[in-house]
């Protein structure tokens, strides 16, 4: 989809107008007289669809679309974000590719280049399509947008938000890319292929971890989690070093490329989808690209432990011990609780060679994150309050919003293990999600860490405002603002 500024209308295209509501009066500066019969005759006729602080109406027959708005004061960012995905919704529905969207009066108003930015964010994140793999036939039933022109005299300050917000989109695009791939196309080693070419073009350094290499550093959890499997394990590191950073930030997320639940085998059911249980490694490589793009003054590591966890004759089983990359013995009480072993082993890799100033994992880590906050938050854990709250400030501004869970020390009783240091699961204790970051907590010595569960909102079942059905690419831009932020402290 193509979004860009231009100087006056395309009498071909649909063009959509924005009109200020007060007192049910309408006012705009650039409303024309054939406009305002036009829009007067669709409220007579209540063609207006509500979205508040927003409501739209199309009359085909003149190929106008109206969104109305009131006092833009109070407005947020996300508030902007939805117009964008607003006016995308009522293209799709109405089969309209190409629009002109008069701007200049409502930004004028606003006069923030961060609300361009949120507006134009909204459509780009709302025009996703992942259609890589339909026929020419089901092509033609998908309603696509193809262009959107930003009608306004400020060229320079439209085509600056149009270029920050194709910088965001591209980062989280690649993500969802990443999430919506079947598994028979994404595994360790395409991933790595894949996560490399990104950083070619960026000043990103690179290393690949392999199977050799893991054995001679004692990451033996990720090799237990691979050894049921055909494809081999990786372990990506991609590093972004600014020359006059200050802070060290790592970000390391889950990298399952598909989980089975390994000999504690998933259902039918629970098995369908779990392509998207590398979400947080594609996460924090999208994070990486949009970091270096918008040149933020931090050191930034990503790394990403990748494999599948299946049943193949090698495969851990149940009551397996593991001494992991720190030493930490652990029993494995459940082979489908393998996202947090490779988890640890990585950050604790993290902590040793590059001792950073603050530490994130992000991961679809446990289904009670899912039962306890739904597909709305994604859960954080950690152990620092002012780290914590920055990452909730951070997804506040992005609507990737965070919700804190407890770190209360009786709920480490629970991971106890007779036989080994620690269990990687806490039986039918409850407070999954808790118990899950406790585990992980024994490998984060050292380090300001915080934990984000993103089980519940990497995917989505039903598409909401921008964010589509099926992959979301969370975490992109909420660990983005949180580094924007680290970074100045």
């Amino acid at each position: 989809m193509e979004i860009k500024h231009a100087s006056s209308y395309n009498k071909k295209n649909t063009i959509a107008v924005f009109v200020k509501v007060e007192d049910d009066s309408a006012i705009l500066s650039s409303f024309e007289d054939e406009h305002r019969a036009i829009f007067e005759e669709l409220v007579a006729n209540n063609h207006f669809e509500s979205c508040m602080p927003f409501a739209i109406a199309y009359s085909e027959a003149h190929r106008i679309i109206f969104i109305t708005y009131t006092d833009v004061k109070n407005y947020t960012s996300e508030t902007w974000r939805r117009a964008g995905s607003l006016l995308v919704s009522a293209m799709r529905v109405n089969a309209i590719k190409d629009i002109d969207v008069e701007v200049a009066p409502l930004f004028a108003e606003i006069a923030s280049i961060e609300s361009y930015e949120d507006f134009c964010c909204g459509i780009l994140l709302s025009s996703y399509n992942f259609t890589k793999y339909l026929g020419a036939k089901r092509l033609k039933s998908v309603n696509t947008v193809s262009s959107v022109s930003l009608v306004s005299d400020n060229k320079k300050d439209t085509e600056e938000a149009i270029k920050n917000a194709i910088t965001i989109y591209n980062a989280v695009e690649w993500t969802r890319d990443m999430v919506n791939e079947p598994s028979n196309v994404i595994n360790s080693l395409n991933f790595v292929e894949r996560a490399t070419k990104e950083c070619q073009d960026r000043e990103i350094k690179t290393t690949v971890i392999d199977e050799k290499q893991m054995k001679t550093l004692g990451l033996n959890g990720i090799l237990a989690v691979n050894a049921g499997s055909a494809n081999p394990a990786r372990m990506f590191i991609g590093e972004y070093r600014p020359a006059n950073a200050k802070k060290t930030i790592v970000l390391v997320g889950k990298g399952i490329t598909f989980d089975t639940g390994g000999m504690s085998l998933k259902s039918a059911d629970s098995m369908y989808g779990m392509k998207d249980d590398m979400a947080g490694a594609a996460a924090v490589c999208g994070a990486l690209y949009l970091i270096a793009d918008k040149n933020l003054d931090a050191n930034v590591i990503a790394i990403a432990p990748l494999t599948d966890n299946k049943t193949g004759s090698g495969a851990q089983n149940p009551g397996d011990i593991v001494r992991m990359y720190n030493g930490v013995t652990i029993e494995v009480g459940n082979t489908d609780a393998e996202g947090r072993i490779i988890l640890a082993d990585a950050l604790a890799y993290a902590i040793k060679n590059y001792q950073p100033d603050y530490i994130i994992d992000i991961a679809t880590l446990t289904g009670a994150c899912t039962v306890a906050l739904g597909q709305i938050a994604t859960a954080v854990l950690g152990n620092d309050k002012e780290f914590i709250n920055v990452i909730k400030e951070a997804g506040d501004e992005t609507y990737e919003r965070v919700w804190e869970l407890p770190m209360f020390e009786e709920y480490g009783a629970f991971i106890k293990s007779d036989v080994a240091d620690i269990l990687n699961t806490g039986g039918k204790n409850g407070g999954g999600t808790i118990l899950a970051a406790f585990f992980l907590s024994h490998f984060t010595e050292g380090a300001k860490w915080a934990h984000l569960d993103i089980a519940g909102t990497s995917y989505l079942s039903k598409a909401r405002y921008y964010e589509p059905k099926d992959a979301t690419g969370v975490g992109v831009r909420l660990l983005t603002a949180t580094v924007e932020r680290l970074s100045v402290l």
